[in-house]
C-alpha cells in the first residue's frame, strides 16, 4: 500500500491572514485602476480643453510672450539640475550680473516634476507643452483626492477636479505655466487635515514635499501658503478649543517636522530672491497693485476667449480698462453648487475652512482699493486688507497682481461644490423609486459635469510656431561651437516693451541651444546697468558703445540687421565693417552677422595703473551712466565712491563724503577737476570720454 505524506491542516488564523492579503491586493488593484482611469479621463479633458496645444506639441506654443520665457526657465532649470545644480541661480543671460535665474518667475518645481521627460526628448518646446498638460491633470487629481476627504461621492469629486483645473478663471492663465501649477494646494489641505486627526510621520513627510513643491512652482503661491497653512492651523485650534480639547503633542511635532523639511529646499531660493529684491530695488508700485486687482464685476466676468461666458460678460469688460488677470469667475454651475455645499455643510470643520478661505481670498483679490468695475471712477472703498499687506508684510510689495490669489478662491469653490453635488445625489438616492434612483443620480451628475465642461470651453487659440532642433537660426549653431564666450545681440531691447519684448524672449530661448553667456535677457527685473546699455545702443552702435562692451568683457556682437531700423543698420554696418581695428567680421548668415571684438588694451592698462588698495572718486556726469558703470566694473577690486546708480554686478563703497580725499578721480573730459577736489592732480590716464586724475602725494 502506497504511503502518503500527511498534510498539516491550515489553521483558521493562517487562512484568515491569506484572505486578508488577497483582499488587500485586490483593493489595491482596484484603487490603482481607479487612479489610472481618473488619470486617463483628466488627461483626455486636458487635451480637449486646451486644444490645439496637443496637436503641435513639438513645434508651437500658446503665444510668443510669456510661454517663450517659461520655456527658457524650464529648460535652463532642468539643464542645471542635471549638470550643475550648484550654479542654478547664475544663468547665462543678463551678463555680468549674478542670480539672474531669479530675475523672474520661479518654476523650478515644474522643472523637477517634468525632469523625466528629458529621458526621451531634448526638445524644450515639447517638454514645456507636456508640463502645461501635466499641471491640469495633477490639479484635477489633487482636487479629486481632497473632495473625497471632504466626503464627496466619486462623481462629485470628479466634478470638483474639473472645476479646480479647468474653470474659466484658471484657463485664462493658459500662458502662465507657474500659475497653472496649483496642484499641490488641495493635497496640502488634505494632509493638514489628516495630521490633525491621525498624525503619521508618512503624512508629515508628504506634507513637507507638497509645501516645498508648491513654493518652488510659483513665488506667488509660496506667499499664498501663509493663508493656507496659517489659516488652517489657526482655525483648527479654534475649532478644537470650541470642542474642549487641544491638538495632541504629536500633531505639533509632525507639523514642525513638515515645516523644517519643507524649508530646507526653499530657503536658498527665498534668500536669493530677497537678495535680488534688495540689490535691484524690486518693488511693484501701489498703482500697479490697484490696476491688477479684481473688482466686484470680476467675479462674474470671463475672458473673451471663453466660448459661452466671453460674449455674455462682454459688457462688464467694457467698463474702464480690462485685463484677463482680474477674472475671478469659476462658472455659474460651480458657484451654485458651492453655495449649496456651504449652506448644507458649514458645520463640518474642513468645510468651514474652505468657506473662510474662499471669503478671505476673494477679499484679498480685490487689492488695496475696492472697485465696482474696471472703471477708475467706480471706487467704493480705499482701505482694503491687501493694502496693509503691501505696506507691512515683506515680499507683498514685489507682487504685481493681487487677483492671482484667485487660485485659493477656486480651491474653495471646487471643494464646496463637491459637497453641494454630493448632497443632491444622495437626496436623489433616497427617492421612493429605488431602482431608478441610482440612474437618476448618475444622470444628474453627468449632466452637471457636461455643463461644467461647456462653461470651461475656450475658443481655440492660434498656435505660435517656434524653431526647434536643427531648424534654429544657424547663427546660434555657430555660437554653440564657440563656448566660453560672452555675446550681445543687437538690437538690444527692453523686454517689457510691446514691440521688442518678443525679440528679447527669442534671444533668451535660443540661448538654450548655444549656452553662451550673453548680455541680453528677458525678465521683470531689469538692472539699471541693463537699461543704461539699452539707452546707449538704441540709436545705433557707436565707438563709445563698442568701448563699453569691450570693458565689460564682450567677445562677440551678433547683429540681426533685418530687425534694425534701416538708418541704425547702416550706421552699425559702417562702424563694424569700416576698417575698425576694434572689431572683425567672423561669420555671416544672411541678415545675421557675427563680429568679434578685440580686447581693449587701454582698460587693461588702467587696471594695472591703479593700485588695488587705492580709493577712487567716480563722477556721475554721464548721459546714460553706462560708461561710468563699465569703468566701475573694470576697477571693481577698488573702493569706489560715487553717486552713480549704474553698476554691472559690483558694489560701490558708497556715496562721496564731504571733505574726504580720494586717491584717484575719474572725471568726464568737460569737468573741472577743481570742483571735485583735484585741482592740483595729475592726469595719469585718459581716452575720448574720461580722464583719470591722481592726487598729489603729501
Amino acid at each position: 500500500m502506497k504511503q502518503t505524506t500527511p498534510v498539516a491542516p491550515v489553521s483558521t488564523p493562517a487562512r484568515a491572514s491569506a484572505a486578508v492579503r488577497r483582499w488587500a491586493t485586490s483593493a489595491q488593484q482596484r484603487r490603482a485602476a481607479q487612479v489610472f482611469g481618473l488619470f486617463v479621463a483628466y488627461s483626455a479633458l486636458a487635451i480637449l480643453l486646451t486644444w490645439p496645444l496637443a496637436r503641435n506639441l513639438r513645434t508651437s506654443t500658446i503665444s510668443l510672450g510669456d510661454p517663450i520665457d517659461s520655456i527658457w526657465r524650464l529648460g535652463w532649470g532642468q539643464r542645471q539640475l542635471l549638470h550643475q545644480p550648484w550654479a542654478l541661480f547664475n544663468a547665462n543671460v543678463f551678463f555680468p550680473y549674478s542670480r539672474t535665474y531669479l530675475f523672474d518667475e520661479l518654476i523650478i518645481g515644474v522643472a523637477i516634476i517634468t525632469l523625466p521627460f528629458q529621458l526621451f526628448t531634448q526638445n524644450p518646446v515639447f517638454i514645456y507643452n507636456l508640463a502645461v498638460l501635466t499641471t491640469f491633470v495633477l490639479s484635477s487629481l489633487g482636487m479629486y483626492a481632497l473632495a473625497r476627504r471632504l466626503g464627496a461621492v466619486r462623481l462629485a469629486a470628479f466634478a470638483a477636479g474639473l472645476i479646480y483645473a479647468f474653470a474659466p478663471l484658471h484657463l485664462a492663465h493658459l500662458p502662465h505655466l507657474g500659475l497653472l501649477s496649483g496642484q499641490y494646494f488641495p493635497l496640502i489641505v488634505l494632509l493638514l487635515d489628516r495630521l490633525f486627526s491621525t498624525p503619521r510621520w508618512r503624512d508629515a513627510v508628504l506634507l513637507a514635499a507638497m509645501l516645498a513643491m508648491q513654493a518652488l512652482s510659483a513665488q506667488y503661491y509660496a506667499f499664498y501658503l501663509i493663508f493656507v497653512v496659517g489659516g488652517f492651523v489657526v482655525l483648527r485650534l479654534v475649532q478644537d478649543r470650541w470642542r474642549g480639547h487641544w491638538p495632541a503633542r504629536t500633531t505639533w511635532s509632525h507639523l514642525v517636522l513638515a515645516g523644517v523639511l519643507a524649508a530646507l529646499p526653499v530657503l536658498p531660493f527665498l534668500i536669493g530672491y530677497r537678495l535680488v529684491q534688495g540689490d535691484y530695488a524690486v518693488e511693484r508700485s501701489f498703482d500697479q497693485n490697484a490696476y491688477y486687482s479684481a473688482n466686484l464685476a470680476s467675479f462674474i466676468t470671463a475672458d473673451a476667449q471663453n466660448w459661452l461666458w466671453g460674449p455674455l460678460t462682454a459688457p462688464l469688460r467694457n467698463f474702464g480698462t480690462y485685463t484677463f488677470e482680474r477674472n475671478m469667475f469659476p462658472g455659474l454651475l460651480a458657484l451654485v453648487l458651492a453655495a449649496l455645499g456651504a449652506f448644507i455643510a458649514w458645520r463640518k470643520p474642513l468645510a468651514q475652512f474652505l468657506i473662510l478661505l474662499g471669503l478671505g481670498s476673494a477679499v484679498l483679490a480685490l487689492g488695496p482699493n475696492l472697485f465696482l468695475t474696471g472703471d477708475n471712477k467706480s471706487v467704493l472703498f480705499t482701505h482694503m486688507p491687501y493694502g496693509f499687506l503691501y505696506f507691512h508684510v515683506p515680499g507683498f510689495d514685489s507682487m504685481r497682481v493681487p487677483a492671482r490669489i484667485g487660485i485659493l478662491y477656486l480651491l474653495s469653490v471646487a471643494g464646496l461644490a463637491s459637497l453641494g453635488l454630493t448632497w443632491l445625489l444622495t437626496r436623489l438616492a433616497r427617492l421612493r423609486w429605488p431602482r431608478r434612483a441610482p440612474a437618476l443620480a448618475s444622470g444628474l451628475a453627468l449632466i452637471l459635469i457636461a455643463g461644467i465642461l461647456v462653461e470651461s470651453f475656450n475658443q481655440p487659440y492660434q498656435p505660435a510656431q517656434l524653431r526647434v532642433g536643427n531648424q534654429i537660426p544657424p547663427v546660434y549653431t555657430w555660437l554653440a561651437r564657440h563656448p566660453h564666450t560672452v555675446a550681445i545681440e543687437l538690437p538690444f531691447v527692453i523686454p517689457d516693451h510691446d514691440v521688442t519684448g518678443t525679440l528679447g524672449n527669442f534671444y533668451q530661448y535660443y540661448s538654450l541651444y548655444h549656452h553662451s553667456r550673453e548680455m541680453n535677457g528677458s525678465a521683470n527685473v531689469l538692472p539699471k546697468g541693463y537699461k543704461a546699455l539699452y539707452y546707449e545702443l538704441r540709436d545705433g552702435l557707436t565707438p563709445r558703445g563698442i568701448a563699453i562692451l569691450q570693458g565689460l568683457g564682450v567677445n562677440y556682437v551678433v547683429v540681426h540687421y533685418g530687425e534694425l531700423d534701416p538708418a541704425v543698420a547702416a550706421q552699425t554696418r559702417a562702424l563694424l565693417q569700416g576698417g575698425s581695428d576694434q572689431a572683425h567680421e567672423d561669420a555671416t548668415f544672411g541678415d545675421d552677422v557675427v563680429y568679434g571684438l578685440v580686447p581693449n588694451q587701454r582698460f587693461q592698462r588702467l587696471r594695472q595703473l591703479i593700485p588695488r588698495d587705492a580709493t577712487i572718486y567716480l563722477s556721475r556726469e554721464d548721459p546714460t551712466g553706462a560708461y561710468g558703470g563699465m569703468l566701475g566694473r573694470v576697477l571693481r577690486d577698488n573702493r569706489i565712491y560715487t553717486r552713480v546708480r549704474v553698476e554691472y554686478g559690483q558694489d560701490y563703497a558708497g556715496a562721496p563724503q564731504l571733505g574726504a580725499q580720494y586717491d584717484y578721480a575719474i572725471l568726464y573730459r568737460a569737468e573741472d577737476p577743481a570742483a571735485a577736489g583735484f585741482a592740483d592732480a595729475t592726469v595719469v590716464w585718459e581716452d575720448d570720454v574720461v580722464r583719470v586724475y591722481e592726487r598729489a602725494r603729501q
